[in-house]
């Protein structure tokens, strides 16, 4: 006496209080899913498909380029404050100058067409970049972009601010971008595309700037 079951004591609830206990534990578990989803760590890489034909992913995460030419990576930029940074290496020379920044979406025919134009290989696509210049085997470049005021992105090297090397604005959907230079016979300049915290080297100037986060993430 005195203990039903789950299924007599249903018969007596009212028809709405079960609705809303079926709609409750459906919307507990997409949260739970949500959080799920939102704890896996996000994982980016080179997009070859918008790089240029001479760019080659050169490991197995897909976040390290060798070659010459532009890299995009394949997460837009979409968040109002954020941060990443590139490791650079020189491939045995003493320096090495690359340019940084956000690239709009390329191309295979856009590659075709600057590739039979008289516009300079440092011209393609990287009018939202700036170059950073007598760069040292392993010296990081970090990139801080805030959507809301200018400048735009501002460049850090090996955690210090570079005076000048900014970019004011840029418009339309961007991508993290790298312009690695032809440098020598072997071309072995590469780049590390470092977008989450445990990776950083040196870390975003202040807690505003987050690591990057697909769009489909900040839905």
């Amino acid at each position: 006496m005195g203990q039903c079951c789950c299924s007599p004591c249903k018969r007596f609830l009212p028809s709405s209080m079960i609705e809303f206990s079926g709609t409750a534990a459906a919307e507990a578990i997409m949260n739970e899913e949500s959080l799920l989803e939102n704890n896996i760590p996000q994982v980016h890489s080179i997009n070859p498909e918008m790089s240029a034909p001479s760019i080659r992913v050169a490991n197995d995460l897909g976040n390290e380029v060798k070659g010459y030419g532009l890299a995009l990576t394949d997460v837009s930029v979409e968040q109002e404050s954020c941060y990443w940074e590139w490791r650079v290496r020189t491939g045995g020379n003493p320096t090495v100058t690359v340019m940084v920044g956000v690239s709009n979406r390329r191309n295979s025919k856009f590659y075709e067409i600057l590739a039979s134009s008289s516009v300079p290989p440092e011209q393609h696509g990287t009018k939202f970049m700036c170059t950073a210049s007598d760069l040292k085997d392993g010296d990081v470049i970090g990139i801080v972009v805030q959507q809301s005021e200018l400048p735009m992105i501002q460049l850090y090297v090996n955690g210090e601010i570079e005076d000048g090397l900014q970019v004011t604005r840029f418009r339309g959907t961007v991508y993290p971008s790298i312009y690695l230079p032809q440098k020598g016979s072997n071309n072995d300049v590469s780049a590390t595309f470092l977008y989450r915290e445990e990776q950083y080297v040196h870390g975003p100037p202040g807690p505003q700037f987050h690591p990057l986060i697909a769009e489909r993430s900040l839905m």
